[in-house]
Parts: C-alpha cells; structure tokens; sequence
C-alpha cells in the first residue's frame, strides 16, 4: 500500500481495511492517516509513503512525528486497543521529563497516565480521585501533657495501647506535634497555656489539614517518615496488640514529576499500599496513584 506525504499528513486512496481498524479519517476517495499512524504502519511493512515521487524512510518520518504519542500509541496498538491516534480513550501520554501539577493530575482522574521513560517503553499509572473513610473508634479521656522541644510527654500509657497515640517510652508517651495539637483541639489534651501557643506556632499548617481530615474521616494516622511520605494511615486499630498493617500513604504534593511518581508508586506497592497524593487549598483534596497493567 503507497501514499503520499502531504504536510502534516499521509495521502493514499481509502482502504476500508484500515478504516475499519480505526486508522485515519476519510476524505472523499481518499483516506488522510496521521504522521504517527503512518509511522506505525510503515513499521508493520503494511505502508509505503513517498514525498513528490521520492520514498520516505521511516527515521524520517519519526523525525515529522510527535515521538511521546506515537510510543504510546504503538504500544496500546500492540496490546490489542484500537485507539485512534490523537483519541486514546482513558489514556493520557506524558514523558518522563516532564512535571505535573496537583491540578493536571486532578483534570486526569479516572484516567490512566502512559508514561514514556527514556527507553521508550510505557508504564501506565491509575489516577483515582479519594473520598474513602476509616472504621477506627476511639473513647478518650482527658490527659495532661508538657511540651518537650518537638515531642509532648503524657503519662497515660493507655492512650498509646489502645488507641494508637505517639510511643510508649519506659512509663510515659511521646506524642508527635500534630497528634498533640489535634487532640488539644479536641479537648483531650491539658496543657498550660503559653505552652499550648507553643505548639500551634510550631505545627506545620497543611501538614496538620490533612492530618485532622483524615482523623475527621475515621483513619488513625501516623507519621510515614519510614516510608519516605508524610503520613500513613490505618483504616482502624482496636489496640496495639491487634494492629494490622497501614492501608495507605499519604504525600502533600503541590507538583510532582514523573520519576518521582514512579518511585511513590514502586514503594507503596512493594509495601501493599497504595499511594495518596494531598493537596490543601481550603478544605484537602486527595488522590489515588497507582501503577496498572493493560
């Protein structure tokens, strides 16, 4: 099959074959396919394309195509999907240089992200939007606390074996800043009161949104400095002793390249998690990222 190279499109006379694969659009007798399309075709030894008489080979109509599209396109093609170039259904491409925002990722949700790495192979990315909530419960009385540099002290043990707060230390618990500041909003928490100022200046703001969100939401939530992200987060906990593993991590992100996308993801699964990415613009906004097969 032969066409002929016309500006940013390939000429040949309408084949409803390929038509009827999804390839091109029709234009009287004639039927126009894409840089890419051809690109992809001409690799199949499927197409022939010349420019004035003179065949093009295909480096040289790579070079004319859009190389990010065209890979994954090529690569839901070779997967069995018969997208049309330029309509790739749920599937939005994105290099690996290049970096999101909160917002674009937001404009993606439901959607798959393929990215095109360096090697040119695609890894393909689920962005969900997340509005879960836990089933932890919690019966609170009141305790005393005295601020310590970065850490509040309380003597009730049972706040951390039953419920989940700070570490127990040999007779007291060391709170960390945002779970003291959430439960002296609470009211669970006495402090005096120059030192309870203390702690409000000392608390990151948006760290702190999110936290009490996913509180307010019934997850029990703890630091993820182990995992390298902000938080992680449990969907219960009855007691110490019956702890089961967390669900989630949780990374506040204003943007967020796609190296860095692909290691979030790589280590929360390899954990049995999945990766939650905030962003706290009034009230916190979250969303799901995970890697996925096609």
């Amino acid at each position: 099959m032969k066409g002929e190279l016309k500006g940013g499109y390939v000429e040949l006379n309408f084949s409803q074959r390929l038509y009827s694969r999804n390839f091109g659009r029709r234009e009287n007798s004639k039927l126009m396919l894409t840089l890419e399309e051809s690109s992809y075709l001409m690799s199949k030894g499927t197409l022939e394309v010349y420019e004035k008489g003179r065949k093009v080979e295909l480096p040289e109509l790579l070079k004319r195509a859009k190389l990010t599209e065209y890979f994954v396109f090529e690569r839901l093609r070779e997967s069995g999907k018969k997208v049309r170039f330029g309509e790739f259904d749920d599937y939005v491409p994105v290099s690996e240089r290049e970096v999101l925002s909160f917002e674009d990722l937001e404009k993606f949700a439901e959607k798959r992200l393929a990215v095109v790495d360096e090697e040119s192979d695609v890894t393909f990315y689920r962005i969900s939007r997340f509005d879960d909530f836990g089933r932890h419960e919690e019966k609170l009385r009141e305790v005393r606390g005295f601020l310590c540099g970065e850490r509040v002290i309380v003597e009730d043990v049972e706040i951390f074996r039953k419920y989940f707060y700070g570490t127990e230390k040999s007779g007291y618990v060391a709170l960390s800043l945002v779970e003291s500041l959430y439960l002296l909003e609470k009211g669970f928490l006495i402090m005096d009161e120059e030192e309870a100022e203390e702690l409000r200046s000392a608390v990151d703001e948006n760290l702190y949104e999110v936290y009490r969100d996913l509180r307010e939401r019934r997850f029990m939530v703890k630091t993820g400095f182990k995992f390298g992200s902000d938080f992680r987060v449990y969907e219960a906990v009855r007691s110490v002793k019956e702890l089961t593993h967390s669900k989630y991590l949780v990374k506040l992100r204003e943007e967020v390249s796609m190296r860095e996308l692909a290691g979030d993801t790589r280590l929360a699964q390899s954990v049995r998690k999945k990766m939650i990415y905030a962003k706290v613009n009034g009230k916190p906004r979250y969303l799901i990222v995970e890697r996925v097969r096609i």
